[in-house]
């Protein structure tokens, strides 16, 4: 693994995600165990940005793909979906800084249209020349949408997306991540997945139920973020861009995506049947698949 130093900008609130040393210890092994075991072949390295450390990781062959997970994920809690994004292509996925994982452990609360503009520019400066198709995961979709156009973002994959409408947070889920948050147990863990699986089948159930219980033992989660101001998304207007949504996504149910969809170029909905909040881990092929649409 290769070091690069921190090139953190000053200034701003910060928060420490985990909850001891030896929390992020324990954390971060069990993501470096994953990587170990289920991509031995891949390229990992961490690179300074203005957000603090950041680890990637790339594996496979082809067009590139940059992968931005969502909140309380990274590389080695999405293995599914990233197994199958480099049976095509080579994939670099963004560990979030701020995000259990491998990246910085420090969480910044406010500018964060600004600062995540900046850290996405940074990443992607450290990447090949050639076009890419750019996929963000919830949270992570929010964070690519704060980036600046780019020519060599060939199309952008917004999966389940936070940033385009406020999440919705009904009556079960709230009991669900409150109990998780304060109880810590795989019972709760397993409860909280269950309001974000839509109903589907979850191959990797037994490994997020591991990882859940991990974050809430050892991490301090953080909000949805607010929706993005209309200057922010009207700017992708001449970018091609696909919405991967959920059915039975009870955050960012389906419907409410369409309208904000639609400032950026008439982007096109698309209903993945079956699917709810854990659409990459329930149904990664559909996620992959889309992608060489933009070829």
């Amino acid at each position: 693994m290769v070091g690069e130093r921190n090139r953190r900008s000053s200034g701003g609130p910060l928060v420490q995600i985990y909850r001891s040393t030896a929390g992020r210890r324990i954390v971060q092994d069990w993501c470096r165990g994953v990587l170990d075991r289920h991509l031995p072949l891949a390229d990992r390295r961490i690179v300074g940005t203005s957000l603090g450390p950041t680890h990637l990781t790339s594996v496979g062959e082809g067009p590139r793909v940059l992968l931005v997970p969502g909140t309380n994920f990274s590389a080695a809690s999405s293995i599914g979906l990233v197994t199958a994004l480099a049976g095509t292509h080579r994939v670099t996925v963004a560990d979030l800084p701020g995000q259990p994982g491998l990246s910085s452990a420090e969480r910044c609360g406010d500018d964060l249209v600004r600062r995540h503009r900046c850290w996405f520019a940074e990443v992607h400066a450290h990447l090949a020349e050639e076009p890419m198709i750019v996929v963000g995961e919830s949270l992570g979709a929010a964070v690519v949408l704060c980036a600046d156009p780019d020519p060599r973002i060939a199309g952008l994959v917004l999966v389940v997306p936070a940033g385009l409408v406020a999440a919705r947070v009904d009556p079960g889920v709230l009991a669900a991540a409150t109990g998780w948050t304060l109880r810590r147990t795989e019972r709760w863990s397993d409860r909280l997945l269950h309001t974000m699986d839509g109903g589907a089948t979850v191959p990797d159930r037994a490994r997020l139920i591991e990882w859940m219980t991990l974050v809430a033992r050892h991490a301090r989660t953080s909000l949805a973020p607010v929706p993005l101001p209309a200057s922010v998304l009207t700017r992708w207007r001449s970018t091609p861009c696909r919405v991967l949504a959920g059915p039975g996504d009870r955050f960012f149910p389906a419907g409410r995506l369409v309208v904000p969809a639609r400032r950026m170029r008439d982007a096109e909905t698309i209903r993945v049947d079956g699917t709810g909040h854990l659409l990459t881990h329930t149904a990664p092929r559909a996620v992959a698949g889309d992608c060489p649409e933009f070829a």
